[in-house]
């Protein structure tokens, strides 16, 4: 069955009023409350679970670093279900994240030529506006043309940008999808993410000895020399197809007359294979500690994990859902892997096989963000493609 025609105009309005709502990391309480209202008009199940109460005090996320506290009534994920019309189809799981990254304050999204942006002086949020936006039309089409389909729920997840929190902290209980599709891809929408790797992030932290920078500096031990010296010997940027090495935040030292006796070297490591993650991070371990060594300074070194990788083929079922549902669009898909995490690597690790999606987001994380309306409204008509695609599975599973 093919796809009825979707009111595009519709669509684009459910975007410009999504970009203007603004909820940076942390701060994503209207985002929730637009969303518990509007799921709760579409006649949805929905509650608002404790995944921001539950974010620990200090939480160290890949983006922003260490993190304070969020506030008590800021909000949780949004989780929303609707029971299926039709039995014997597999319950499916659509996921997009309410925060976006900053600047968003006073964002004016223009429209010419067929492409949404900012007008340069904020992101355009459409990362991932433009996932809640295909999810929320999509529900409004299945509503309005009485579409058959099993069971389905959605999740929108808080503080994704600052280390996908709100997937880690959400209760797998509360989860009952068999496949989940996250509409959180950058790009158009013909791409289907099977994989992506594991991050682990690394703190090196030196100690050496202050003295007198002028006066008598053969006394001290320069932190900083130690971290250069460490640093110089880490091969950095794209190791292999599989595998990065980043160093992305130094610091230490209070005054230039004093010799620094204290540096933080922070960096991150990801692969898609274990074997390659593991060998990277002890080669990083080996240069602090040679380094160490060599000038007589204490080096410690902790690792973190942010979040474990996945690997999915073309022949699970996931994978052909997607693929049939870009086909219901008119788009012949493609597999690819991604070389960053999102909400996808966190429930594939509780057990969902999921995958990421292309929404459409062109420059996101930037002030020259845009999306293509085309993109944004074969987003909205793919999750359609995919939950009738899951509903004329019941006779073949019944």
């Amino acid at each position: 069955m093919e796809l009825m025609a979707l009111n595009e105009q519709q669509v684009v309005e459910r975007f410009l009023e999504l970009v203007k709502i603004d909820t940076p990391s942390h701060k994503e309480r209207p985002m929730a409350d637009y969303l518990l209202r509007e799921l709760k008009a579409f006649g949805c199940e929905v509650r608002e679970d404790d995944a921001a109460a539950r974010v620990p005090n200090g939480a160290h996320g890949p983006l922003y670093g260490t993190m304070p506290r969020i506030d008590e009534d800021e909000a949780g994920n949004v989780i929303a279900s609707i029971k299926g019309t039709v039995s014997g189809a597999p319950a499916l799981l659509f996921v997009a994240h309410m925060d976006t990254v900053l600047p968003t304050k006073g964002l004016q999204p223009q429209v010419a030529g067929g492409v949404i942006s900012s007008d340069g002086k904020t992101i355009l949020g459409a990362d991932d506006r433009a996932g809640i936006t295909a999810i929320l039309e999509a529900i409004r089409y299945l509503r309005a043309n009485n579409i058959a389909h099993g069971d389905l729920q959605f999740l929108f997840t808080m503080a994704e940008e600052t280390g996908l929190f709100g997937s880690m902290l959400v209760h797998k209980e509360e989860l009952n999808a068999q496949y989940a599709f996250v509409l959180d891809s950058g790009g158009p929408p013909d791409v289907i993410i099977t994989s992506a790797p594991t991050e682990v992030d690394i703190t090196a932290t030196i100690y050496g000895k202050a003295a007198h920078s002028g006066v008598n500096p053969e006394d001290g031990l320069n932190a900083i020399a130690v971290a250069a010296d460490a640093i110089a010997q880490i091969k950095m940027g794209r190791i292999d197809e599989e595998t990065t090495v980043n160093i992305g935040v130094i610091r230490g030292g209070e005054r230039v007359n004093i010799v620094c006796d204290r540096v933080e070297v922070k960096g991150e490591v990801r692969s898609r294979d274990r074997a390659k993650l593991s060998r990277e991070l002890a080669k990083i371990h080996s240069a602090f500690h040679m380094a160490g060594e060599k000038w007589g300074a204490q080096v410690d070194l902790t690792e973190q994990k942010i979040y474990e990788g996945f690997s999915l083929n073309e022949t699970d079922e996931v994978v052909r859902l997607a693929r049939e549902g870009l086909r219901r669009v008119g788009i012949n898909a493609t597999v690819a892997p991604r070389g960053g995490g999102s909400d996808t690597n966190n429930l594939n690790q509780k057990g969902i096989p999921a995958v990421n999606l292309g929404v459409g987001a062109n420059q996101d994380h930037t002030v020259n963000e845009n999306i293509r309306i085309r993109d944004l409204v074969n987003a909205t008509r793919l999750v359609i493609g995919i939950i009738q695609t899951a509903a004329e599975r019941a006779g073949v599973n019944a």
